[in-house]
């Protein structure tokens, strides 16, 4: 069953460039984890255009997985990994909030 993984981050004031720079090395750590090249990353990354809230400091993310099973097996694989270990760290200083939600596909 496929599962899509949703992300948004709420970014601190004044903290944007940084939290971009910090997702770019987290997209070229899991890139080396997945063994693909970034532009064939099953993840997208978007900034709102419009909407409510604070658009401005928010970004969104968007994985597909195959299964929960490979979703599980990539995150105890990322979170054994140092450099993303130390990635977690600096996000606390750039995110004021991160929330994921799972969708399931629908029949």
């Amino acid at each position: 069953m496929k599962v899509m993984q949703r992300g948004i981050m709420k970014i601190l004031p004044g903290k944007m460039a940084e939290a971009m720079k910090l997702l770019e090395e987290y997209m070229a750590i899991v890139s080396r984890l997945l063994g693909m090249p970034r532009e064939r990353l099953p993840m997208k990354t978007y900034r709102p255009f419009l909407g409510g809230g604070d658009t401005l400091h928010t970004i969104v993310f968007e994985v597909e997985w195959d299964s929960f099973g490979e979703m599980a097996a990539f995150f105890e694989k990322a979170m054994a990994d140092p450099e993303i270990q130390a990635s977690m760290a600096k996000w606390e200083a750039v995110e004021e909030s991160h929330e994921v939600e799972l969708y399931m596909s629908m029949p």
